[in-house]
């Protein structure tokens, strides 16, 4: 199965998915992540 990655948008076979939510705890939005980005993301909550 294909997966587009919804920040670069290239296709990957394999994906994360992560939610985002509100400050209030809200969910915000469903996002699919390819590996790349999905290592960028994680290092971006790092500060």
């Amino acid at each position: 199965m294909m997966y587009t990655c919804q920040y670069c948008e290239r296709d990957a076979e394999s994906a994360h998915s992560i939610t985002v939510y509100e400050e209030d705890g809200r969910e915000k939005e469903f996002q699919v992540l390819c590996g790349s980005c999905y290592q960028e993301w994680l290092l971006s909550l790092k500060g």
